[in-house]
């Protein structure tokens, strides 16, 4: 009955006796739901601190109802790269579709003056993302390097209508998209 389904859905070919294939329609829904996994899976591996058996368990769960925007949005906090299943993506970023170029640095990297986007944060130390995410440093949010009071010391970042100061380390976690 469900392969009925899948083929009135136009996802696989079916034919009784013959077998089943998946139409392009299909392969496109099957990347789209492995990116979706690889991407929670990520999520919860980096940022919520699961043991990677656990996550892959949990990602299969969620990548069946977690809607696409957030899962872009997990995208863009993770970094995931580029990669096969970016070509099904219903809405993919400018890195995917290579509408244009994309330069992603970290702060830490950045020039007094630059600007740019929170591409993502990224860091071993989990307690260093999630201090930076309740300051306000979100991947969307627009970001300016103010000054550097020496290559190893603090940054003074603008990070939406707030100034903040931070050390080296902290402002190497963030990942700034400097074009558009």
């Amino acid at each position: 009955e469900m392969l009925k389904v899948l083929a009135a859905d136009g996802y696989v070919n079916y034919e009784r006796y013959k077998g089943v294939t998946l139409t392009e329609s299909g392969m496109n829904y099957a990347r789209q739901i492995r990116k979706k996994h690889h991407v929670v899976e990520n999520f919860l591996i980096n940022y919520m601190d699961m043991d990677p058996n656990t996550a892959h368990n949990e990602a299969c769960k969620m990548e069946h109802v977690i809607s696409t925007d957030y899962m872009l949005k997990m995208c863009h906090i993770v970094g995931t790269p580029v990669d096969s299943d970016c070509q099904s993506c219903e809405s993919p970023c400018k890195a995917a579709t290579g509408t244009g170029p994309r330069s992603i640095e970290s702060m830490d990297c950045m020039k007094v003056g630059d600007t740019g986007k929170i591409s993502h944060i990224k860091s071993e130390d989990t307690d260093i993302v999630r201090r930076l995410m309740s300051m306000g440093f979100v991947p969307g949010r627009p970001v300016t390097l103010k000054s550097k009071l020496s290559d190893k010391g603090p940054r003074i970042i603008g990070v939406g209508d707030s100034t903040i100061a931070l050390d080296a380390e902290m402002a190497a976690a963030i990942f700034v998209d400097t074009v558009g």
